[in-house]
């Protein structure tokens, strides 16, 4: 009878250290999945940043906003603008 009480108390012990290896498993998980979903959001918070950037820099480096500061702020002209107007270098 001892031996049998004995194998019931391994049994016992064994499903009890299981049943905390379960539980710390299925606390990890649900710490490593928040994780993700906080990566996830990072990356969709930068995505969204790249897209606005890149459309700023489209918009800054348009090749008629490039010309208009260039006449406004510089005072150029291009060359044939300055040829019709009678002037000669």
């Amino acid at each position: 009878m001892t031996r049998r009480v004995l194998v019931l108390l391994c049994l016992l012990a064994l499903n009890v250290v299981s049943a905390i290896a379960v539980v710390q498993s299925t606390q990890k998980t649900r710490e490593l999945f928040h994780q993700l979903q906080s990566a996830r959001l990072t990356r969709d918070q930068l995505t969204t940043e790249w897209a606005q950037i890149q459309l700023e820099d489209s918009a800054w480096a348009s090749p008629d906003r490039v010309s208009q500061v260039a006449r406004n702020k510089l005072g150029m002209i291009q060359p044939h603008d300055y040829v019709v107007l009678g002037n000669k270098p």
